[in-house]
């Protein structure tokens, strides 16, 4: 597809994404449904950052709790407004990510997940047992919104209400994205392929291996912070029990949620995130049954399309153009052979 075509998708996407409380009008739900959803591309997209260097990690919602309580408190306890607690709760997560990078980054695969898994445990079991801090098991409640601001000809806009915190989250989380694809398509995207593609032949070209890994981490991290951040000042309250959206569950989902967009494609977390919440409000009237449904659909796209789902419009384009070629290909005469 060409740049101009990608431009101008990418451009009706976001006013769309604009509008939607315009055409939702009155429907809180749906709207919080989208607030939501877009918090939870962020994540993913973040977490599709740590997979470019084909490591998995199992632990990312802990640096997402840390953005997440980071914002929070800072901005109750220490008086910050929210434009600054917000990129303080990634800068919290990244600088774990610093911390923890070194001895993590020194071992991959299997044993990289588990260390992150842990880590996140630990942040989750270091809330809920710290009630001084974090609310303990009763969780942190009453989290502020975005001060309200005065603007020309319309008035005081209050961030406390679902449809104008959408206004807040929605482009903050464009901006993100936007942030993510420049780096992704920058020369550090160079460097992350080089070191996939193996380690030592990295070394040998000059590449500081540890260092890109490091950055790629620390990158992944920040982003997971900010998405906590924006879900805390939304949410108004944060909760830390095993079932939570900072618990182990969350990371298996956020799994799911890429494998079933794509994981190779800039674009598959936001489709999987899009395809698989629709999937899960629609199928709220059996909810019960909903794990085994989103880990059937997990499978059938796995299976079916390798790639995810942003592989299904190239199919169809190929299926179509298969077809045309087929009914051009006029078949032999019988009677002309022999």
């Amino acid at each position: 597809m060409s740049r101009p075509w990608k431009a101008g998708g990418l451009a009706v996407v976001i006013i769309l994404a604009l509008a939607l409380p315009q055409v939702l009008r009155g429907n809180d739900y749906w709207i919080s449904v989208a607030v939501v959803a877009a918090i939870m591309m962020l994540m993913v997209s973040s977490l599709r950052t740590v997979l470019l260097l084909n490591q998995i990690s199992l632990g990312h919602v802990g640096f997402s709790a840390l953005g997440a309580y980071g914002s929070a408190l800072l901005m109750m306890r220490v008086g910050l407004p929210f434009w600054v607690t917000v990129p303080l709760g990634g800068l919290m997560a990244a600088l774990l990510a610093l911390v923890l990078s070194y001895p993590f980054l020194k071992v991959r695969g299997l044993y990289f997940s588990i260390l992150t898994l842990l880590t996140a445990e630990t942040l989750r079991l270091t809330a809920y047992y710290w009630p001084s801090l974090t609310g303990g098991s009763w969780g942190l409640l009453e989290i502020p919104p975005p001060a309200s601001i005065s603007l020309p000809g319309v008035g005081a806009v209050d961030f406390g209400t679902v449809d104008n915190y959408y206004y807040v989250a929605i482009p903050l989380v464009i901006i993100c994205l936007a942030l993510i694809y420049l780096i992704e398509h920058s020369h550090l995207s160079f460097k992350w392929q080089a070191i996939r593609d193996g380690d030592e032949l990295s070394k040998s070209v000059g590449i500081n291996v540890m260092r890109y890994m490091v950055i790629n981490f620390v990158i992944a991290c920040f982003f997971a912070g900010v998405a906590g951040a924006l879900f805390a000042h939304y949410q108004h309250s944060l909760a830390v029990d095993a079932t939570s959206r900072f618990g182990v569950v969350m990371s298996i989902y956020m799994l799911l949620y890429l494998v079933v967009g794509g994981r190779k494609s800039f674009a598959g977390p936001i489709v999987g995130t899009v395809v698989m919440t629709l999937i899960t409000e629609f199928t709220r009237p059996v909810a019960e049954y909903q794990p085994m449904m989103i880990g059937v659909i997990a499978i059938l796209v796995m299976l079916l399309m390798p790639e995810g789902l942003v592989e299904l419009p190239g199919r169809l384009v190929r299926w179509r153009k298969d077809r045309k070629r087929g009914a051009l290909t006029v078949p032999a005469d019988p009677g002309e052979t022999g």
